[in-house]
C-alpha cells in the first residue's frame, strides 16, 4: 500500500524545483509597480469592453502584437511611458494623472517591517 502511494506521489511531482519563493520574492519586491500596472490593466479592460474592442484591434491600434496587449491586460508588463502614451491615445482614455506642478507633497513609503 505504502509503495503505491510513493509510487503515485512520485508520478505527480514535478520534474523541475519550485519557484514559488523566487516568485513570491519578486512579487514582494516589485509590489508598488506590480499594483499600478494591474490597475492599468483593469482600466484598459474595461475600456476595450465599453468600446466593443477585441485585444487584436488595439494591437494594431498601438502597433504592437496581440502577445504584448496580453501582456499588458494581465497586469505583469513594466510599461514605459512611450507604451502608456500610445494606450491612450488609442483607446482615448488618461491612464496616468500626474500631479500639478504646485503639488510637491512627497510619496509615502511604506515601512516593510511593519
Amino acid at each position: 500500500m505504502m509503495n503505491n502511494l510513493n509510487e503515485k506521489l512520485a508520478r505527480l511531482a514535478a520534474k523541475e524545483p519550485s519557484t514559488w519563493l523566487a516568485d513570491a520574492e519578486y512579487r514582494l519586491a516589485n509590489h508598488e509597480w506590480l499594483m499600478k500596472s494591474g490597475a492599468i490593466a483593469v482600466r484598459i479592460l474595461g475600456t476595450l469592453k465599453a468600446q466593443g474592442l477585441s485585444q487584436k484591434e488595439l494591437a494594431e491600434r498601438v502597433g504592437v502584437s496581440p502577445q504584448q496587449i496580453s501582456k499588458i491586460v494581465n497586469g505583469h508588463e513594466n510599461l514605459t511611458l512611450e507604451t502608456i502614451c500610445k494606450l491612450e491615445a488609442a483607446l482615448g482614455i488618461q491612464l496616468i494623472n500626474l500631479p500639478t506642478s504646485d503639488d510637491s507633497r512627497p510619496l509615502k513609503k511604506k515601512n516593510p517591517a511593519a
